[in-house]
């Protein structure tokens, strides 16, 4: 790139002509590559996946024993929210949370069947705590420099909503604490 304006590209569209994107229905703010400052740096990108199930009627204990699935972590209704300290407010429902496994370097897909592969053999017994039970596939994403992205295809998002769970999609911004 020599940096002219003819040489330059829209970050949403690609090439532009003179000052505008080369696109009609482009609104001309995607910043051209011109104006960059520095080279990107690398970066890293870290990701996570659990399926937590939550209840104010149904004990995280009964949750293990009727899917035949041992929790990375539970609590209890009642419990308190800080075990150092038993004077701390309450827990208001029960939590079941089951980590995928994976280490943070995978790819947002493989926690997900992972995840799906776990719970398939026990798909009626979710649904029927569901009637009592909040069921989500909580994924995590973070990145160094904020950007980044992932691919679910449709076949595994179909595998998901066959298991009746909401997805919940935490997204963090750079500097984010990577032990989530």
């Amino acid at each position: 790139m020599n940096g002219t304006h003819q040489d330059s590209w829209c970050s949403l569209c690609g090439p532009r002509m003179g000052s505008r994107c080369t696109r009609p229905d482009c609104d001309g703010d995607g910043m051209s590559e011109d104006v960059m400052m520095e080279p990107p740096s690398a970066d890293r990108k870290w990701t996570a996946g659990s399926i937590r199930l939550a209840s104010y009627t149904v004990s995280a204990s009964e949750i293990s024993a009727r899917l035949g699935i041992v929790a990375d972590k539970e609590f209890e209704r009642g419990s308190p929210m800080s075990p150092r300290n038993p004077d701390s407010a309450r827990r208001k429902n029960s939590a079941w949370i089951r980590r995928s496994g994976l280490a943070n370097d995978s790819d947002l897909a493989d926690h997900v069947r992972v995840l799906v592969g776990l719970l398939d053999g026990c798909r009626e017994e979710l649904a029927r705590l569901s009637v009592d039970c909040q069921a989500e596939l909580f994924l995590g994403f973070g990145s160094e420099n904020g950007q980044g992205g992932c691919a679910l295809p449709a076949d595994l998002l179909a595998d998901v909503a066959g298991l009746g769970l909401d997805i919940v999609l935490d997204l963090y911004p750079p500097g984010a604490v990577e032990d989530w």
